[in-house]
């Protein structure tokens, strides 16, 4: 049984993506409750709020009076339930997992959410289209994680996209092509922040961007390839309109509007060409400020008269910026535009005239008067990013035909080396190569979390494993769990097999960073954050390591290196799985030789 729900603020329910046997199992809940007449009777949201609803508004309850909600329902045969807050929805995920697991999944859930919808979530403007898009990547994702295909499994479990190894000819011969295509966009439709991706297989070619586009996010990597296999089965030609993250030390980061335009060509070749839209100090400064709403709208409900004050004085920055950009971007506004920024100028006047009122005498009749009229805010701020990003110049349908001719271009350029890529991509790295060298090992995966691309041996499927897939899989949660509690280095050994774990940090340069800061301790004392990254969830349980949940990897970097520059900090992570019989001296002399051997044969440039 697996499932998603989403409530809104009003507990009606906003989504649902159930499989056959939690629908069977509602049903018959229904039935013995008297909500469903007979077996076989279409299972609508009515009927999933009555079920439901004690359980979510015990959940608000909770989280909005007492900052205190819930993390999760364990129940009998192991049927468990997990919470999170997005922007004023409730996101309930159901399933026969591990608690960490429901999370971790909860959390892609609501990542996803955001990366199709941007901060309008399940907004009637969006459509059925968006929320099609949504049940696809989520419905993607998860079948990864559970599929024979033990490769696809390691990539989705470790949070990383599979770099496909090359060699340097054919490595310039790919980004001179990409280079080219992205030069005919910014000739032809005149985009100047554009993206290209080429995957074979779901491993990532290459990747060449614009100097005027915002760099992508790991995250975005990942949710680029669930999104490209999510739509394997469809035409060969597809364009969607998503939001990606950005890198997360640029000010514009969060919510980068984006055209994505995907290409099946020979040879399990995939091509997806990205247009950036939008005016990004607008887009961020409203994305801000929906996130700003939704804590105002927590604390008042808290009561918490301390917290408001430096809460509004965000708010009120976030919305001064929002107009400003407005004033400076959108010069030439279209009528329903200028009528909807007339009238959000008009709600946010009168509703800062009343919060300075309130911290003048705070009387609780003005905190009412202010909360009656915050939904009428959101629901013009929310009008203002949809009516903002529509006045852009997004790509035309001709526009559009011409990034398919630009795919077929790509496609002849690189036709001659589709069938080397194919097989190339089938078997990317043999660890037979590395036996001579570091005899005793058996498997290795070496991230790069500041790009989100990964190295590892491939598992084949339908023959003998030396390593079975449970004891890998064992390996990841096990570091994790020592992770959140500040280990970057772990060692352990079975009655089979000797497992190491590296996480080390790195400056731009190659030069080994040395953290000072105590992250035992600190961890220890406060936990690190508070699950809330990018505004992904409300509960104060440790945010799972990885990149789609939240850019774990990136905090953690600023954490250790508060002074340095965000993007100045790269973090690695290696696992190793050795014999039984090797010592724990000659593990770490291998991981130290194996880094400095992939480093040689990928190149520093490109990983």
């Amino acid at each position: 049984m697996n499932g998603l729900i989403v409530f809104n603020s009003a507990n009606d329910v906003a989504y649902q993506n159930l499989n056959g046997p939690l629908t069977e199992k509602i049903c018959s809940i229904a039935i013995a409750q008297g909500l469903l007449p007979t077996p076989g009777a279409p299972l609508d949201s009515n009927v999933l709020l009555q079920i439901f609803s004690p359980i979510i508004s015990s959940q608000r309850i909770m989280h909005c009076q007492f900052d205190n909600a819930y993390a999760s329902f364990q129940c009998e045969n192991g049927f468990n339930l997990t919470f999170g807050e997005l922007l004023g929805f409730t996101f309930l995920k159901i399933g026969q997992v591990e608690i960490e697991q429901l999370m971790r999944q909860l959390g892609v859930a609501m990542t996803l959410t955001r990366y199709c919808y941007g901060t309008n979530l399940f907004g009637s403007q969006a459509g059925a289209m968006q929320q099609e898009l949504l049940t696809q990547c989520i419905n993607c994702y998860e079948s990864q994680l559970w599929q024979e295909d033990q490769q696809e499994q390691q990539a989705y479990l470790l949070e990383a996209l599979p770099k496909l190894l090359i060699n340097a000819e054919l490595k310039r011969t790919v980004h001179v092509t990409l280079d080219a295509l992205l030069e005919q966009l910014r000739q032809t439709g005149g985009q100047q922040r554009t993206h290209a991706l080429l995957l074979v297989s779901n491993k990532l070619v290459a990747l060449n961007s614009t100097r005027q586009a915002l760099p992508l996010a790991p995250a975005d990597l990942l949710f680029l390839a669930i999104l490209s296999r999510a739509l394997q089965s469809q035409r060969s030609q597809r364009a969607v309109a998503v939001f990606l993250q950005g890198v997360t030390h640029d000010v514009n980061s969060g919510c980068v509007p984006c055209i994505v335009h995907l290409s099946r060509l020979h040879g399990h070749q995939v091509l997806l060409q990205l247009i950036e839209y939008g005016h990004m100090p607008l887009t961020s400064s409203i994305y801000d400020t929906f996130f700003v709403l939704q804590k105002i709208v927590a604390v008042q409900q808290q009561g918490d008269a301390d917290a408001l004050k430096p809460a509004y004085e965000s708010l009120e920055s976030f919305v001064s910026q929002t107009l400003t950009a407005l004033k400076r971007h959108l010069k030439q506004k279209h009528d329903d535009l200028e009528s909807c920024v007339k009238k959000f100028t008009a709600r946010w006047e009168n509703l800062r005239k009343m919060y300075v009122e309130f911290f003048k005498s705070y009387e609780r009749e003005l905190l009412v008067r202010i909360e009656s009229n915050l939904p009428a805010f959101v629901e013009e701020l929310k009008q203002l990013f949809t009516l903002s990003l529509a006045s852009c110049d997004i790509a035309s349908n001709q526009q559009l035909d011409q990034l398919a001719e630009s795919a077929s271009v790509v496609e002849a350029k690189l036709l001659e080396f589709a069938e080397f890529l194919a097989v190339k991509a089938a078997r990317n790295i043999s660890i037979d190569a590395y036996l001579e060298d570091f005899p005793g090992l058996v498997h290795f995966m070496y991230i790069n979390r500041s790009s989100g691309q990964m190295l590892a041996p491939d598992l084949r499927q339908g023959q003998p494993q030396l390593l079975p897939k449970s004891k890998l899989w064992h390996m990841v949660e096990f570091t994790r769990n020592y992770l959140k509690k500040g280990q970057t280095t772990v060692m352990w050994k079975d009655r089979t097999f000797h497992y190491s774990y590296f996480l080390w940090f790195e400056d731009l340069s190659g030069g080994i960073l040395k953290c000072s800061f105590d992250l035992q301790q600190h961890f220890l004392s406060t936990g690190f954050g508070n699950g809330n990254g990018n505004g992904n969830g409300a509960h104060k349980s440790p945010p799972e390591p990885g990149c789609l949940p939240m850019d774990y990897y990136s905090e953690l970097a600023e954490l250790c290196f508060p002074k340095l520059a965000g993007g100045k900090v790269r973090v690695y992570e290696l696992y190793c799985i050795h014999l039984g019989l090797v010592t724990a001296t000659c593990a770490v002399e291998h991981a130290r030789r194996l880094v400095a051997t992939i480093s040689d044969v990928v190149g520093e440039g490109t990983f």
